[in-house]
């Protein structure tokens, strides 16, 4: 056999291979894109049933597990949100319409009223004498000055 023609032979023996290579990356991609309707479908088929669970319909008893667990993540989510809410500085609201305010406004934007300035209430507090060793202006609840290191007498009652 000639040269030529073992060429020709494994020239074709690759193009045959590249072939069957290209048909089966075409095969999985095809099965990968029917996985992943699947799991769209599967997902949406969840959505379905927690709606009606959330809307009083009952099941077995293995989804209805799945289901006080469901209940007890969200539970968990709004302690979570409750808390951080409860961190966070109330939203400034306008009085006349209750629209949210941006922390500058000085009108609403929703219905054009002047914001009113919230009343700031002032606490005196009670004046501390100074330290009778250097007259350093002490803390409140000192024991020591924290200047000289001396005892801070008892304020007298």
């Amino acid at each position: 056999m000639a040269l030529r023609d073992k060429l020709n032979i494994l020239a074709a023996a690759a193009t045959d291979k590249a072939n069957s290579a290209i048909e089966t990356g075409k095969l999985t991609y095809k099965i990968n894109v029917e996985e992943k309707k699947i799991e769209a479908f599967t997902l949406a088929i969840g959505d379905l049933l927690v709606d009606k669970l959330d809307n009083g319909e009952t099941f077995d008893d293995e989804i209805m597990a799945l289901y006080a667990s469901i209940l007890a993540s969200r539970d968990v989510i709004a302690a979570v949100l409750g808390e951080q809410a409860a961190k966070r500085p109330p939203v400034p609201t306008c009085a006349n319409c209750g629209a949210e305010l941006s922390e500058t406004a000085r009108f609403c934007s929703d219905c054009g009223a002047k914001v009113e300035e919230p009343e700031i209430e002032v606490v005196e507090a009670e004046a501390v004498p100074p330290c009778t060793n250097c007259g350093a202006e002490l803390e409140p609840e000192a024991t020591f000055c924290d200047q000289c290191g001396t005892k801070v007498d008892a304020p007298a009652e």
